[in-house]
């Protein structure tokens, strides 16, 4: 087994941002102001609150894009593919334990909660276990069904299966986000289907294998940008096209409203769950050209707080979940209500009914979150090098 490689200063700093707005997005559940479906209602979504939910829209496919993109470039640490394709689907089972376990009791603080959430943590787990599998099989095959399942999944939207059958279980967890029953009254709401997910992830660890190949000089380097530039721009142009004439790729369907802002929210909405086509489109694309932006940084720029959650992104992810809930717990009677109204294991976060921040005062409770999530993440950093070959630091 190799040393592990240089990491990537602008893949950290795109992981960093992809932090801060995921946190945004968490702080805006404890507005009160705030309200969207999924997909978001328009009209009847204010346009702040829009804005505010779309930046969250790059989180869950950049986290699970530079996940497969960052596992082919530490591929050469491992002496042979079935090392590797071992080391993926243990990281896989690993992230779908988490997800049931210490991300969501961050959000409940209540083990026994009786609702269970498949976000995007269980996605990349799955992402990484199917990864593993196809990569035993060969690079051709994760080629060919990662670039089906991108291009291809969204004919599939349509089909459906009587509920409470096993092919209803088993098509929520791929295709259809869904509640499920499960034993003990247990439920499980798969936000996440995970066949997009997969999908992503086999092309990220393709784009990944490619971008490698051409580091044997800096010639090479500097053409893989380029292209990495070019393929964001053409993505976002394909999103365009795609949506501007409602051609294939969403379920949802792109409609002039009665005002500028509203047709332009429309514009902006692609299905989430699952990741249409047209939502990878939108996202991984600007990704990539945000990825070539943050290369022209010199890397001393990334040592600020951008990298330092980027290197941590596990960690802050579950960090900033608990400071949060923490938080919000805190200002309970500082905004007039008793710790008696709390309505802990009955709603999910157990606040109090009317229980909510304004929308200013919500942004400034999301960047004292970034900041003490940077803070903790700084001494975690240090942590983590001197227990590299320890289990938990290796996944978290």
């Amino acid at each position: 087994m190799q040393n592990n490689p240089v990491r990537l200063h602008h893949i950290d700093l795109l992981r960093g941002l992809i932090i801060i707005f995921m946190i945004i997005d968490h702080a805006m559940v404890y507005c009160s102001d705030y309200f969207v479906n999924d997909p978001m209602d328009i009209p009847g979504t204010d346009p702040k609150i829009f804005f505010s939910r779309f930046i969250s829209h790059f989180c869950a496919p950049l986290f699970i894009f530079l996940a497969g993109l960052s596992a082919s470039l530490t591929e050469n640490r491992f002496s042979n593919p079935h090392d590797f394709a071992k080391n993926l689907m243990l990281r896989g089972l690993v992230l779908i334990l988490l997800e049931f376990t210490i991300i969501s009791w961050s959000w409940s603080f209540n083990p026994t909660f009786p609702m269970l959430y498949a976000q995007v943590i269980w996605g990349i787990g799955w992402g990484f276990l199917f990864l593993g599998l196809l990569r035993l099989v060969g690079i051709k095959c994760v080629f060919i069904i990662g670039t089906m399942i991108v291009l291809g999944h969204n004919l599939l939207d349509n089909i459906r299966f009587q509920d409470n059958t096993w092919m209803h279980y088993l098509w929520s967890v791929l295709h259809q986000k869904n509640v499920l029953a499960l034993p003990f009254d247990f439920k499980i709401r798969t936000t996440y289907p995970v066949l997009p997910i997969i999908g992503l992830m086999c092309v990220a660890y393709m784009a990944g294998r490619y971008y490698a190949s051409q580091q044997v000089s800096q010639q090479f380097v500097k053409k893989a940008d380029k292209q990495a530039l070019v393929t964001g721009i053409l993505c976002l142009l394909s999103y365009a096209i795609l949506r501007g004439f409602n051609l294939y790729g969403d379920a949802g369907q792109f409609t002039a409203q009665d005002s500028a802002v509203l047709t332009l929210m429309s514009f902006f909405n692609p299905t989430k769950y699952p990741l249409s086509l047209q939502f990878m489109l939108l996202t991984v694309g600007t990704g990539l050209i945000l990825l070539f932006c943050f290369k022209q940084l010199k890397a001393t720029f990334s040592e600020g707080f951008l990298q330092v959650l980027g290197k941590t992104s596990m960690f802050s992810y579950i960090a900033h979940l608990y400071l949060l809930h923490i938080i919000s717990w805190l200002l309970i009677p500082v905004l007039g209500f008793q710790w008696s109204d709390m309505t802990y294991g009955e709603t999910l976060i157990g606040l109090p009914e009317g229980f909510g921040l304004s929308y200013g005062a919500t942004y400034i409770f999301a960047f004292t979150v970034v900041l003490l999530t940077t803070l903790l993440a700084k001494q975690y950093i240090p942590w983590k090098y001197a227990n590299k070959h320890n289990s938990i630091a290796r996944y978290i």
